[in-house]
């Protein structure tokens, strides 16, 4: 009996000790499924997207409630150039019911993502309304929107969702707006409703009083409407508000002027800019020009002179100056002045080899 005893717990035994050594080395233990998605995630934040997909399909399979993990395996599809696949995963995911309004702007989210790449901006903008209608306070949809709008050159709908996106931003500035008003003129502009469009130009003005495109405008708008007198006033507002960028307009101020008979006033707006820019080349190039065509070649070279100073590579200033010394017959000044344009060169020559030569040892070592 004894016997009998023994054999059974040594067959006992042996039975345990099978089962152990069978379950250790060939029965193979599933993971659950919060791991697989915890090393999906680890694989994607490594960039390795595929082993990151495969484990993400496990998940949906085990687990189809795991909102995220479809939605990563859509956009791994997006970014691995599937986004009309990565679109059907997250359409699908629409059709769920009991979503929080976080899931479905995650959703929505997505989906924008996906027909931003497949080129279809009618749809990503409903998307991105539906999104802002969930929550008005989602500064990326704003974003996103105002985006849509530029490139589709819809001003309108641009300057409104600036708009909101400066209140999101508790932004107080209304600069810029300034940009999107102006666009909104320029299409009036374009369609000459001249009234309509001044209208929007000035008040992208009073948004931004240093926006210049805005008063070159304004002056056009009554140019074109052949009120000369109130182009001129207007475009000359542009000197004392953005004194730098004056030298914009006196082309046209030119122009207007000989078309009223009224070019020597040139001068004095010339003088009014460059009390404000002291060193303004357009300004002073003007004024040597009128003071050449009235007979004062003094003056006309002493402002071509200051050009030629400051900016010794400005060649239409240096033929002017040229010009003028051989009209007076100044041939020591006409030489003076060859002669620093020489010196000039040869400095520039000199510094340009020397950089060679530097560029070559440092090569060679």
């Amino acid at each position: 009996m004894t016997e009998y005893i023994i054999i059974f717990l040594l067959l006992l035994a042996g039975s345990l000790a099978f089962f152990l050594t069978y379950n250790r080395y060939f029965v193979k233990t599933e993971k659950p499924t919060s791991t697989l998605y915890t090393e999906a995630l680890r694989d994607l934040l490594d960039g390795n997207q595929s082993a990151a997909f495969s484990k993400l399909r496990q998940v949906v399979a085990e687990d189809t409630s795991n909102l995220d993990a479809y939605l990563r395996l859509g956009q791994i599809l997006r970014e691995n150039k599937n986004p009309q696949r990565a679109l059907q995963v997250h359409k699908d995911l629409t059709l769920r019911r009991g979503l929080s309004v976080d899931q479905k702007s995650a959703i929505l989210r997505q989906l924008v993502l996906d027909y931003h790449d497949l080129n279809d901006p009618d749809m990503a903008g409903a998307a991105l309304k539906e999104m802002i209608a969930l929550q008005p306070e989602n500064l990326w949809a704003h974003a996103r929107l105002l985006e849509l709008h530029k490139t589709a050159a819809r001003w309108d709908d641009a300057y409104d969702t600036s708009a909101a996106i400066l209140k999101l931003e508790s932004n107080k500035s209304k600069k810029p707006l300034a940009g999107f008003k102006y666009r909104q003129g320029e299409h009036l502009y374009q369609q000459k409703e001249y009234h309509k469009a001044r209208v929007l130009f000035k008040e992208a003005i009073g948004l931004d009083p240093t926006l210049v495109p805005a008063y070159l405008a304004v002056g056009d708008t009554y140019y074109d409407e052949e009120r000369y007198e109130d182009a001129v006033n207007f475009w000359t507002k542009l000197i004392a508000a953005v004194p730098a960028q004056g030298h914009r307009v006196i082309e046209r101020l030119k122009r207007t002027l000989v078309d009223l008979g009224r070019f020597g006033e040139i001068v004095d707006i010339c003088e009014t800019l460059l009390r404000h820019d002291p060193r303004n080349r357009e300004a002073r190039l003007t004024l040597a020009d009128f003071h050449e065509k009235k007979g004062d070649l003094d003056a006309a070279e002493e402002l071509l002179a200051q050009v030629v100073e400051e900016s010794p590579a400005d060649v239409p200033a240096i033929i002017d100056l040229v010009r003028i010394h051989l009209e007076k017959r100044d041939y020591r000044k006409l030489g003076e002045l060859v002669r620093r344009l020489e010196k000039r060169n040869a400095r520039q020559t000199g510094r340009l080899e020397s950089d060679e030569v530097g560029s070559g040892a440092v090569g060679i070592s």
